[in-house]
């Protein structure tokens, strides 16, 4: 698979607009312009659930999802959508050139919302992946994001998109039930979950877990290996080290800087949990996300 942010590469259009060059990080938004005619090419798989939005021009377009040709009238307010892992083979033609948005929200959208939806940890949905849909949310979303790029909109702003848009695409086209009244136990597994997610950065001991619980640790760890299939410590490891892969590969900012940051005492201590997790070094993990 390859990042989001190099997909462009893969493609037969000219990019008019990228919101990371905007400082976006919740979300990656695009605006293209394509040549009329295009020949079959592909775009490889990424991590991340991606929506085009036709906004100018027509085409007659054909797509290969899974082993299978799909075939579309592209207009204005058509929308096609990749699910994350998938790759998807592609041609079209047309007499005028056209202009698309391109939305990639980010895999670990998806996972929290899928997770806050359904009750479940590490849920994997169905997400949709098809040349044509119909979504006039969809369009309102999208359109206003381009519109808020435009406008010098901040982060926050795409942020709370995101989610709403991963929420909409979850309970319409991936069909995730949403989850009963929470009981008290998931109740407060979701303090402990959100007190932990809130304090990357800081020293987080069991007992200050416990408390945010009003559980006792050994019951606190119990519940949360249940609850989620790992204990507080590799949770929160595992999201201290998510979260330094995207400062990596987001940011030039200094490996101890994001080593302190992230939650880890020192560089020397970050530099062997991250090749303990990742299986290279944070200098070699940006190097080669880089290219």
């Amino acid at each position: 698979m390859i990042s989001s942010l190099d997909a462009h590469l893969y493609l037969r259009a000219t990019m008019r607009a990228c919101s990371h060059k905007a400082g976006w990080r919740s979300l990656l938004l695009r605006a293209y312009e394509d040549p009329p005619d295009v020949e079959p090419f592909t775009t490889p798989a990424t991590a991340d659930h991606l929506i085009v939005l036709v906004t100018e021009g027509a085409c007659n377009v054909e797509g290969l999802y899974r082993g299978r040709w799909q075939k579309a009238a592209y207009g204005a307010g058509t929308i096609g959508m990749t699910a994350p892992g998938e790759q998807v083979t592609l041609q079209w033609h047309g007499t005028t050139r056209h202009s698309t948005l391109q939305v990639h929200i980010p895999a670990e959208t998806i996972r929290s919302c899928a997770e806050e939806l359904v009750g479940v940890s590490s849920y994997a949905p169905q997400m949709p992946n098809a040349l044509a849909y119909d979504d006039p949310l969809l369009r309102h979303v999208i359109l206003g994001l381009a519109a808020g790029m435009e406008q010098g909109a901040p982060d926050v702003y795409a942020e709370s998109a995101a989610h709403h848009l991963t929420m909409h695409l979850l309970v319409r086209h991936a069909d995730c039930r949403p989850q009963k009244s929470p009981s008290r136990d998931a109740i407060r597994m979701r303090r402990v979950y959100d007190y932990i997610r809130a304090r990357l950065r800081h020293d987080i001991s069991l007992q200050d877990l416990a408390n945010a619980a009003c559980l006792s640790r050994f019951h606190l760890i119990r519940m949360f290996k249940h609850t989620y299939g790992e204990t507080p410590y590799q949770h929160l490891t595992r999201l201290r080290i998510e979260e330094a892969c995207r400062r990596l590969k987001a940011s030039q900012d200094l490996i101890s800087n994001i080593a302190l940051d992230c939650g880890f005492g020192n560089q020397t201590h970050f530099a062997a949990v991250f090749r303990r997790h990742i299986g290279v070094s944070p200098s070699i993990y940006r190097l080669r996300a880089s290219r």
